[in-house]
C-alpha cells in the first residue's frame, strides 16, 4: 500500500482535474482550429475563383466585340484592344487554374486555354481575312466563345456550390463540436465531481473512524482504533493509540488504588465500629459520652460511606459492575428513600413532598436506584438553605419513566453545569452554604443510571434552584402499571 499524505492527495486530485480540463479544453480548441484553417483555405479558394471567373465573363464579351469590329472595319485600333484583351484574358485564366485544386477543375480550365488559344489563333493577320469571308469560321469563333462562356458560368456555380457545401460542413461541425464541448464538460464535472468526492472519503472517512474511537475512549472504553488510512491521520490515530493504553493504565492503577484503600480502610473502620459498640454498652451513660459516641458512629458512617463510594467507582471504571435488575414499581423504591430524607431535612426547616402518578415498571437494580435517588435527595438538602424546599415527583416522559427531584436551593452556573457529574467536581458558588461533600455522589448517580440503561439530566437557576431528573426506559413487552 503505498503511503500518501493528504496534501500529496490534495495535490494529485487537483493536477488530475486541472490535467483533464487542459485536455479537454485543448480538444475542443484543436478541433475548431482544424474547422478554422479548412474554412478559411476552401472559401478563400472558391472566393478568388468566382472572383476571377466573374472578371473574365466581360473581358470574353469584350474580345469577341474587339473581334467582330475589327473583322468588320480592318481597324488596328481594335485589334490592339483585342490582343490587350487576349493578354487579360490569359493572364486571369492562368490565376484560376492555379486557384483550383480538383483534377475535373483542372481540366476544364485547360480546355478553356485552348478554346481561348484557338480564338487568339484565328485572328493573327495570316488567318483573320479568311475569317472575315468565312462564314463558317464565323460560327467557330461564337461557338468557342459560347463554351469559354458556359465554362466560366459552370465554374461560378460549382464555386457557389462549394462555398453553399462548406459553410454547411462548417455549420455541422461546429454543431458537433459543441456537443463535444458540452460532452466534455459534463464529462469533466462529473470527473472533478467523482475525484473530490473520493479524495474526500479517504480523509473523512478515516478522520470519521478516529473520532468514533475517541467517543468510546471518553466512555471508557480503550480499544485500539484502527484507520483505514496511511497518511498523517494514520499517525494521529497511531498517537491517541498511545494516549489511550497510558490512560487506560493510569485508570487501572488508580482503581486499583481505589480498591486497596477501601480494602485498608474496611480493617480499621471494623475495629472502630466494635470498640464503639463495647463503649455503647460498657460504662456509664453520661450526656457528655453519649454526644461524643454519636459523633463517632457519624464519623465511622461517613468514613465506611466514602469507603464503598470509592469502591463502586472502581468497579465502574474497570467494568466490573454488576447490576441485579428485576422488573420492580419505581414508587416502592422511591418512597422509602423520600421517608427517611425528612428525618434529616427537618433538622434544616426543609419540606420534602412527593408527588407521584401511576408509571409502568422499569427493569433496573432496585439496591442501585436506592442510592441514586438518596444521593440526590441529599445533595438537594444540602445545598438547600434553612426553611426551603424540595420535590420529588414520578412521572413519565418521551423517553420513559421519569423520577425529578428539584430544589429551592443555590444553584448552579450554566457553564458549570455540565461539569457537575464529574468525579469530585464541586460548583464555585459552594462557598454560599456550608458543606463538606466529597463530589462522588452525583458521578455515582450518573454512572448508575447509565449503567443500567437510563439517563440523567440537570437543569439549574443560580439562586433559584436545580432539578436534577433520572429516565429509566420502559421494556416493549411489559404493560403493567403500578399505582400509588
Amino acid at each position: 500500500m503505498i503511503k500518501l499524505s493528504i496534501y500529496t492527495k490534495l495535490a494529485i486530485g487537483f493536477a488530475a482535474i486541472i490535467a483533464i480540463m487542459i485536455l479537454s479544453n485543448a480538444y475542443v480548441l484543436f478541433e475548431l482550429n482544424v474547422v478554422a484553417n479548412g474554412a478559411k483555405n476552401i472559401l478563400t479558394s472558391n472566393v478568388r475563383t468566382q472572383e476571377l471567373a466573374r472578371q473574365l465573363h466581360p473581358a470574353v464579351q469584350n474580345e469577341n466585340e474587339y473581334a467582330e469590329k475589327y473583322l468588320i472595319s480592318n481597324d488596328d485600333a481594335y485589334f490592339s484592344l483585342f490582343i490587350e484583351t487576349s493578354k487579360e484574358i490569359a493572364k486571369n485564366i492562368n490565376l484560376l487554374f492555379e486557384t483550383l485544386s480538383s483534377d475535373e477543375d483542372r481540366l476544364l480550365i485547360e480546355n478553356l486555354q485552348k478554346t481561348h488559344a484557338s480564338i487568339v489563333v484565328s485572328m493573327q493577320p495570316e488567318n483573320h481575312k479568311q475569317i472575315a469571308h468565312n462564314e463558317n469560321q464565323n460560327q467557330i469563333r461564337l461557338e468557342n466563345k459560347r463554351l469559354m462562356l458556359d465554362s466560366l458560368d459552370l465554374l461560378i456555380r460549382k464555386s457557389h456550390f462549394s462555398i453553399g457545401r462548406e459553410m454547411a460542413r462548417i455549420e455541422s461541425t461546429i454543431t458537433r463540436s459543441g456537443k463535444i464541448a458540452l460532452l466534455l464538460i459534463a464529462g469533466t464535472l462529473f470527473t472533478a465531481v467523482t475525484t473530490a468526492l473520493i479524495i474526500a472519503r479517504t480523509i473523512t472517512r478515516p478522520i470519521g473512524q478516529l473520532i468514533r474511537g475517541t467517543e468510546q475512549i471518553a466512555q471508557g472504553n480503550f480499544e485500539e482504533i484502527l484507520v483505514s488510512s496511511h497518511d498523517e491521520i494514520a499517525q494521529l490515530a497511531s498517537a491517541v493509540n498511545e494516549m489511550s493504553t497510558k490512560i487506560n493504565e493510569t485508570n487501572e492503577l488508580k482503581a486499583q488504588m481505589m480498591q486497596q484503600i477501601s480494602h485498608e480502610l474496611k480493617t480499621p473502620l471494623q475495629a472502630m465500629q466494635s470498640a464503639h459498640d463495647v463503649l455503647m454498652i460498657s460504662g456509664s451513660a453520661t450526656e457528655t459520652r453519649l454526644r461524643m459516641l454519636a459523633a463517632i458512629k457519624r464519623s465511622i458512617d461517613k468514613i465506611t460511606d466514602f469507603s464503598m463510594q470509592y469502591l463502586d467507582l472502581a468497579k465502574i471504571e474497570t467494568g466490573a459492575m454488576q447490576y441485579k435488575r428485576t422488573l420492580s414499581d419505581i414508587h416502592k423504591i422511591v418512597t422509602p428513600v423520600v421517608d427517611e430524607a425528612k428525618l434529616v431535612a427537618a433538622s434544616k426547616n426543609i419540606q420534602i413532598e412527593l408527588t407521584a402518578v401511576a408509571v409502568p415498571r422499569v427493569l433496573v437494580d432496585m439496591e442501585k436506584v436506592s442510592i441514586i435517588i438518596n444521593n440526590l435527595i441529599s445533595n438537594a438538602i444540602k445545598y438547600t438553605r434553612e426553611k426551603g424546599k424540595i420535590n420529588v415527583s414520578i412521572g413519565l416522559s418521551d423517553l420513559g419513566v421519569q423520577v425529578a427531584i428539584k430544589d429551592s436551593g443555590i444553584g448552579i452556573n450554566p457553564e458549570e453545569l455540565p461539569n457537575v457529574f464529574n468525579r469530585f467536581y464541586q460548583a464555585s458558588n459552594i462557598e454560599k452554604i456550608k458543606s463538606n461533600g466529597s463530589g462522588v455522589g452525583l458521578a455515582i448517580v450518573k454512572a448508575y443510571t447509565e449503567g443500567q440503561g437510563g439517563k440523567v439530566l440537570a437543569e439549574s437557576i443560580p439562586d433559584q434552584g436545580s432539578t436534577f431528573k433520572i429516565v429509566f426506559p420502559i421494556e416493549d413487552n411489559q404493560n403493567k402499571i403500578s399505582h400509588v
